[in-house]
């Protein structure tokens, strides 16, 4: 068995410099092997400041060595495909940043190959990995507030303020839409894996302010299979970063943010349950400070402040861990092609003005025009 899983990272812009190589660099199963980047120069560059023994300027090259047992593919979205399909092929595991595809064919044919060729295929979604994330999920399934009737999320970004490498983002040909399919989408996979599948989709998705022609202003209403409501909503335009989301149940609500915070957010996690002592879970009791020693968590709000650990070291962490034990990975094939596929009802429900029902019958939807 494998202790450390041999990576090569496709793909070297700014993703890969943030997130990927410090992660890296801090997980114990994990090593650096090889890099690939088109520009010969800026490839040699980093490769020698990220100390890769191999650096490569075309990914089939990369795709072919015996020392990578893996891969990063940080790509422009419209590469996703070539990139997982190749890495199949030769039998290499990936880890794919999202959205998995810009249109449905492209993404079934990659979880298809995977799943043909026995390898592990994982969606960076990274935002599953927080910690107050992971604690809300299990306080969810422990029942602690209750039956999800509804969820909100919102979560917005400037255009101008991520230090970017290239303006792929901006470019529909090359990434398929720009708000909702790179900040919204982390708010739909994290409906889904909070709430639970979502079954129909209305939204309005425009352009209303930013200099290049493409979504920058997102709102969309969602129904739940399990009868809950859901709006998420996004933006490329607000100058503070923002997110934010609520999940409201029968007995009790949750609130949580992740990267950032702002004056309506003083905690990561909160909780108000009406359980009773003897039927909450452990955590929330040990994090619950009363007015008065006597008092019980019972009927309050209780504040969790856990460890603020690199989402992205939790994620890199377990997809290495998949490979060495052979275990399902936690952000599948099929969980990136569900959350492209509520990317584009919201293209379909925003250009027709109609509520729009999952699954599709169409593969690809391409995003609205604003020339």
């Amino acid at each position: 068995m494998r202790e450390k899983i041999r990576l090569g990272i496709i793909g070297a812009g700014a993703i890969a410099k943030l997130s990927h190589v410090p992660a890296i660099q801090q997980v114990p199963e994990a090593e650096l092997v090889a890099i690939c980047r088109r520009t010969k120069e800026e490839a040699d560059r980093l490769g020698q400041e990220w100390e890769a023994k191999e650096v490569y300027y075309d990914q089939e090259d990369l795709l072919k060595s015996k020392n990578v047992d893996a891969v990063i593919v940080a790509t422009p979205n419209i590469n996703h495909k070539d990139a997982v399909v190749s890495a199949a092929e030769q039998g290499k595991h990936v880890l794919c940043e999202k959205p998995l595809a810009t249109n449905l064919k492209d993404a079934r044919e990659m979880v298809k190959v995977c799943k043909s060729h026995n390898v592990k295929l994982q969606v960076g979604f990274n935002q599953r990995f927080w910690n107050q994330v992971i604690i809300a999920k299990s306080l969810i399934d422990k029942g602690t507030i209750g039956k999800i009737m509804g969820f909100s999320s919102s979560y917005r970004e400037r255009w101008d303020v991520y230090p970017a490498v290239s303006d792929y983002r901006y470019h529909l040909e090359q990434s398929g839409g720009a708000c909702i399919i790179d900040l919204a989408i982390h708010r739909i996979d994290m409906a889904r894996f909070l709430v639970g599948d979502i079954k129909d989709v209305y939204a309005e998705v425009k352009h209303s302010v930013i200099p290049s022609k493409v979504d920058d202003n997102v709102w969309m209403l969602c129904n739940f299979e399990n009868g809950a409501i859901g709006c998420i909503s996004s933006d490329r335009y607000s100058p503070a970063v923002h997110n934010a989301t609520a999940l409201y149940g029968t007995e009790g609500t949750l609130y949580l943010s992740t990267e950032t915070f702002n004056p309506f957010q003083s905690v990561p996690l909160a909780v108000y349950t009406e359980k009773s002592m003897d039927k909450i879970p452990e955590i929330i009791s040990k994090y619950f400070y009363p007015q008065f020693w006597w008092n019980k968590p019972e009927k309050s709000w209780i504040s969790i402040v856990p460890p603020r650990d690199n989402p992205y070291v939790n994620q890199l962490k377990a997809f290495c861990v998949s490979i060495i034990h052979n275990k399902e990975v936690q952000v599948s094939g099929d969980d990136g092609t569900k959350a492209l596929e509520v990317v584009l009802a919201a293209y379909k429900s925003a250009k027709e003005k109609v509520r729009v029902k999952l699954p599709l019958k169409e593969e690809i939807i391409e995003p609205p025009s604003y020339e």
